[in-house]
């Protein structure tokens, strides 16, 4: 991704994700905005970006953050904001990956996968996707391996990121299992 793009992606984030308020958008239940509003918001906020520019980062994005749906647009996971973004549940693939930290490893193994500083815990289909995602907290993350069948028949509820990401709640100890430990 260009230079250019990368910031407008980081602003994007942090209108849709974390402070929408702060670019004069309120987000709806979905958590999607009318595309125009978002891009005058960005440029309140001194960010160089057309709504041309916004549908460029989102078609070629690998990371499927948002998505263009009609005239509005909208971050599919990473939420932070205090207002829960509405998700609908889904059934999940029977085996989800989660990569992070050796000591964060450690807390979930012990108290169960939380969402921390997002209103839900992140989980993938792709083992490798996860290793990639956890690299960013530690460079050798530990791989969790989460039955996600059994998780989802003992009651756990599921929702959709896009097709490679999915969502809980929270996800308890007992499905989840440290591979190679």
């Amino acid at each position: 991704m260009a230079r250019r793009d990368t910031v407008i992606s980081k602003a994007m984030s942090h209108a849709l994700r974390h402070e929408p308020d702060a670019y004069g958008l309120a987000l709806g239940s979905d958590g999607s905005v009318p595309l125009d509003d978002l891009v005058r918001g960005l440029q309140a906020a001194r960010v160089e970006v057309t709504g041309d520019d916004v549908r460029r980062v989102v078609a070629e994005s690998d990371k499927q953050r948002f998505v263009i749906e009609g005239d509005r647009i909208r971050a599919q996971y990473g939420h932070s904001t205090d207002e829960r973004i509405v998700k609908p549940s889904i059934t999940p693939q029977p085996v989800l990956w989660h990569a992070t930290s050796p000591d964060a490893a450690t807390a979930i193994l012990r108290d169960g996968l939380l969402p921390m500083g997002r209103q839900y815990a992140h989980l993938t289909t792709d083992p490798e996707l996860a290793l990639q995602a956890g690299r960013r907290k530690d460079p050798h993350p530990v791989l969790l391996r989460i039955d996600a069948a059994a998780a989802h028949a003992a009651g756990v509820e599921f929702a959709e990121g896009h097709d490679r990401v999915t969502l809980a709640l929270a996800v308890p100890t007992t499905f989840i299992e440290a591979v190679g430990a």
